[in-house]
């Protein structure tokens, strides 16, 4: 789902700044207060969903995002 957005950093504590993710993309991938995101910030930044594999099997992966 592609999506582009601005969003204004904000204040979180005296040294660290946050941004909000598009109700959208969350909603569409089906994510939870508590779940694991990745980001990787190299001239651009990709944030990735971190995906537990399922209980009853443990070796199948799970490929693109």
């Amino acid at each position: 789902m592609p999506i582009k957005v601005q969003r204004v950093l904000f204040r979180i504590g005296e040294v660290s700044l946050a941004v909000t993710l598009p109700r959208a993309w969350v909603t569409y991938n089906n994510l939870q207060p508590g779940d694991v995101v990745e980001i990787i910030a190299n001239d651009s930044v990709l944030i990735c969903i971190k995906r537990e594999p399922p209980a009853d099997d443990k070796h199948e992966v799970i490929t693109g995002v």
